[in-house]
């Protein structure tokens, strides 16, 4: 809690905190202490106190209650300090010769600023026009020009040196926008110099624009929709930002998730986020804390952007350097935290929505393997994610399914699915179209009890005694085109993917049903990593012939 007093000065009273009257009170007496040493100095010092009383009384009129030292501080900085003199007063004589030329040096080197003194919307053009020594009007209509031919380019570059140039402040940066060398002469002329023309428009406001000509009148109309247009596109740019941070805020996932796969959206309009968001409670953490950093970054953003315009307009004071600090730091706090919980977010959800794929994925062969009346016997040491395949099938069509499966690792895989049919009595003869890598893997078929089997032959990934079979009779018919066996032939670049038709023939049955399937765990002698089988065909050979009944001989007595 600070103390506030009331001052009088020139007749107006003023409510300033004792910090502030302390600040106020030390440069005034170093004002007066300097030009004491000036002819006609204390009239200068009185000048320049008048003036911090006008700066005041805009203070007082804006709606500041009392003043701080933030706000004295600030008009120090735009009458200027003596001290600054001071500092430059006593040079030793041997560094005579080498100021003189640096002084001549640095008249050449001119510095850009924003001139405060002559500015119609931020001064950028007058310090542009004292940079290159030409006339401020024509940078302005220059600048003019170029936003109506440019189709508003050259606003957002004007706009981004607005950002970029820094306004001068202190007289030193005054002189230094203008060439001139930084020494106590300069130095104290400028200060006179700002004192007499704050006096002088603080006491006549409207001379200055009574001065102009016609041309600067008109340009006062121009510039004054300049700054209008100028303002409602800063306000437009803050509404968009403030809309996309907010959009970004409440369906950031929907923009994130889209580019993790082709069914991101599903994901996230389906039950997979909301399903991961209720696994557990750290999960819900991390999204309420990625939400809660999003909309405190766009807050402060637009809050510092609203600030900006706010003092620019001269509705409010500029930001102090430690509150200006103090944002840029919790700003930068929450946008960390925003950007490393996202990242958090996006690897947790993409392991989750990986793990419910591959349920997915196991759940959706299992049941084309259902629908086809096919059972999993047995499913050990295979790859998890693979009870069925497509796209190496012996006829080239990548869209066909088959029974597939590998090994997951260096234990011995065990893989066996068997379908169950019923029948008629009769001799039948199963055949199916497999290939695999190893020994050990058969065709069965189980009937009234018994168990036949036949081996699969092992071609691995290519050939085949299929593909064997279709360049064999492409080459015995060289003058005749069968695009069947052309097509087999040509599969995996004509190299074949391995498929063999496994046969197993005479299964009389004299029951009504057959089991039958592929197996590698029956045969007991299993040396390979995987194999495919399709086309199951039990096809009724020949009825069973009747038998006949068996008639008692009776002898005859005599």
């Amino acid at each position: 809690m600070k103390r506030n007093i009331t001052i009088n000065m020139f007749g107006s009273l003023y409510a300033i905190d004792e910090d502030a009257y302390e600040l106020i009170k030390q440069y005034l007496n170093n004002m007066h202490n300097y030009f004491a040493r000036q002819e006609g100095g204390e009239e200068i010092a009185e000048d320049i106190e008048r003036r911090i009383a006008e700066l005041f009384d805009e203070l007082k009129t804006s709606g500041i209650e009392a003043i701080t030292i933030e706000h004295v501080q600030d008009i120090i900085r735009r009458i200027g300090n003596p001290e600054e003199m001071d500092a430059t007063e006593t040079v030793p004589p041997e560094a005579e010769t080498s100021r003189k030329e640096n002084e001549s040096r640095s008249r050449m080197r001119k510095k850009l600023f924003r001139n405060s003194e002559d500015k119609m919307l931020s001064g950028l053009c007058s310090g542009l026009a004292c940079f290159f020594g030409i006339d401020a009007l024509w940078i302005r209509l220059l600048t003019i020009l170029l936003v109506w031919l440019s189709f508003g380019t050259t606003l957002i570059i004007y706009l981004i040196l607005w950002i970029v140039v820094p306004e001068d402040k202190t007289p030193e940066d005054r002189l230094r926008m203008q060439g001139l060398p930084v020494n106590m002469e300069n130095l104290s002329n400028k200060i006179i110099e700002n004192a007499r023309k704050a006096g002088e428009f603080a006491s006549a406001p409207k001379t200055r624009n009574k001065a102009k000509g016609c041309l600067n009148g008109l340009f006062d109309i121009i510039a004054t929709i300049f700054k209008i247009c100028s303002f409602i596109f800063i306000g437009f740019i803050i509404i968009l930002l403030f809309l996309f941070l907010l959009a970004l805020c409440s369906g950031m996932f929907f923009f994130i998730f889209s580019s993790l796969g082709g069914d991101g959206w599903n994901d996230i309009f389906g039950s997979t986020f909301a399903n991961w968001l209720s696994a557990n409670r750290a999960n819900e953490c991390i999204f309420f804390t990625a939400i809660g950093s999003a909309i405190f970054v766009a807050s402060l953003t637009i809050y510092t952007g609203v600030h900006y315009l706010m003092s620019a307009a001269g509705k409010l004071p500029p930001m102090s350097t430690f509150k200006r600090l103090t944002l840029a730091c919790i700003w930068c706090v929450a946008l960390s935290l925003f950007a490393a919980s996202s990242g958090r977010i996006i690897h947790s959800f993409e392991n989750f929505r990986a793990e419910e794929r591959k349920t997915s994925r196991i759940q959706e062969q299992l049941d084309r393997l259902k629908q086809n009346g096919w059972n999993v016997i047995c499913h050990e040491n295979c790859s998890p994610t693979t009870y069925v395949k497509n796209g190496e099938y012996y006829t080239g069509n990548w869209r066909t399914w088959y029974i597939d499966s590998w090994a997951s690792g260096h234990d011995m895989m065990k893989y066996e699915v068997e379908r169950s049919v019923s029948v008629q009595p009769g001799v039948y003869r199963l055949e199916a179209a497999a290939r695999t890598d190893g020994q050990g893997c058969e065709i069965y078929a189980c009937f009234d009890g018994k168990e036949r089997r036949t081996a699969v032959p092992a071609y691995g990934n290519t050939k085949g005694e299929i593909w064997e079979e279709a360049v064999s009779k492409l080459s015995d018919n060289q003058n005749e085109s069968d695009n069947k066996w052309k097509k087999f032939s040509e599969v995996n670049s004509g190299k074949g993917y391995g498929w063999s038709i496994v046969e197993i023939d005479s299964i009389t049955v004299h029951g009504n049903s057959v089991r039958y399937g592929i197996s590698n765990v029956r045969s007991g002698n299993w040396n390979g990593s995987w194999f495919s089988a399709a086309e199951f065909r039990l096809e009724k050979i020949k009825d069973l012939a009747p038998t006949r009944p068996k008639t008692a001989h009776l002898s005859k007595k005599h």
